[in-house]
């Protein structure tokens, strides 16, 4: 990474400087507002319609798609077959908690079985959740958009014996530096 001094977000930027910059949803939601473009969606729609506004393109609209949650039973059993459209929410966190202990929580595979696991039984989504707390266990890759945790991953992956102290402070300098 090259070192510099990192710019305020204004509309004198280029569009190429403002993606060499790591930037806050806050910053990006902020100048959007300012400048009359869409601030709805995921921080990189955000992004990409601001980078549009700099080089001089009409940014794009953001489309919602309407989400209608499946009708879920009131109560479960291991043999409760996964219905289209199915949230994880508290019932169905009680309902593993019970199943699997108090130490049961809402990981990125659990979700991942609910949200695509229609037809699929609870059974199955409690062995997809064990598998996935097993030590050794493959972890699924963070999303980009959530650079923040994606860093303190490779952080921690590099650093072994670093804290938590040191992996944010890494990461104000990776912020304050460009990105490419």
């Amino acid at each position: 990474m090259q070192s510099a001094t990192r710019p305020r977000l204004t509309d004198a930027l280029t569009s190429e400087d403002f993606l060499a910059w790591y930037w806050l949803k806050e910053e990006l939601i902020a100048f959007a507002r300012e400048h009359g473009i869409s601030t709805v969606g995921l921080k990189r729609e955000v992004e990409a319609r601001i980078a549009a506004y700099l080089s001089g393109a009409i940014p794009s609209r953001h489309t919602a798609t309407p989400k209608r949650p499946g009708s879920m039973p009131a109560e479960f059993a291991l043999d409760t077959v996964i219905g289209e459209g199915w949230r994880c929410g508290p019932i169905l966190g009680r309902f593993f908690r019970q199943e699997l202990g108090s130490g049961f929580h809402f990981n990125a595979e659990i979700r991942d079985f609910i949200h695509n696991g229609t037809g699929k039984t609870l059974a199955e989504a409690a062995i997809c959740y064990q598998n996935s707390v097993t030590p050794g266990h493959k972890r699924p890759a963070i999303p980009e958009q959530l650079e923040y945790n994606r860093h303190f991953r490779e952080f921690f992956a590099a650093h072994p014996g670093a804290t938590r102290v040191q992996a944010i402070a890494a990461w104000w300098d990776k912020r304050g530096s460009r990105r490419m």
